[in-house]
């Protein structure tokens, strides 16, 4: 049988074959099709962080009225695989404390940074435990409903909050998420509410307000 040398072009391929047989090509690597989903990212690659924006409510049980203290919740967050930092911003909505000689109207504010990190993920649920520190600022308005009581003037008093926290959040997709979060706040330097004695010159107490204060939030997550 005769043989021969034939060449065969690939591309940037060469090939000798030697003989007369059938043609041999060289083996080449598999190309997965286009539509071929991609293999998942862990979490832990890349080193941009996931920023969030947050938006919710809250309810506290202060000591200053008996429903305790409620409002809205604002905030925004950095996420890294390991730590998140968020700031957050609690806005009460203003608390009516009566009794049969004035009305006392008690707004809070606080402003603060909260830290946490992941100690549990499956699936779309990421539980959560850190702490955080604020500035905690009351706004109180006094009005009279006793001929014989002079009202304060307006006032307000910033007061430090710190403490502890705990979130569980529940990935809807992978743009947005429900959070709740429970957490318990320490406020030193809290206002203490009462009257002052024009004849005596003495203070007497009637609201203190609680140091240890249970809170609770549950906030809609943006995650872009």
């Amino acid at each position: 049988m005769a043989t021969g040398i034939r060449w065969l072009r690939l591309g940037w391929v060469m090939a000798l074959l030697v003989g007369s047989g059938a043609w041999a090509e060289e083996p080449r690597p598999a190309t997965p099709p286009a539509d071929a989903p991609m293999a998942p990212q862990s979490e832990s690659q890349g080193s941009s962080a996931q920023w969030e924006l947050m938006a919710g409510a809250q309810a506290a049980l202060d000591g200053y009225a008996s429903t305790g203290h409620q409002g809205l919740l604002l905030g925004m967050g950095w996420e890294y695989p390991s730590v998140r930092l968020r700031f957050l911003f609690l806005a009460g909505v203003p608390d009516n404390i009566y009794d049969t000689l004035t009305h006392v109207k008690l707004e809070q504010y606080t402003f603060g940074f909260w830290l946490d990190t992941p100690v549990l993920r499956s699936g779309p649920v990421r539980w959560g435990v850190g702490a955080g520190a604020g500035l905690l600022v009351f706004a109180r308005s006094s009005f009279s409903l006793a001929r014989n009581v002079v009202p304060a003037n307006p006032r307000f008093v910033p007061t430090l909050l710190t403490g502890p926290d705990t979130s569980v959040r529940w990935r809807l997709s992978r743009l947005f998420a429900v959070e709740t979060t429970a957490a318990v706040d320490f406020v030193v330097g809290r206002p203490i509410l009462g009257y002052e004695d024009s004849s005596s010159g003495g203070f007497v107490p009637q609201h203190r307000g609680w140091l240890v204060q249970p809170r609770l939030t549950v906030a809609f997550l943006i995650l872009p």
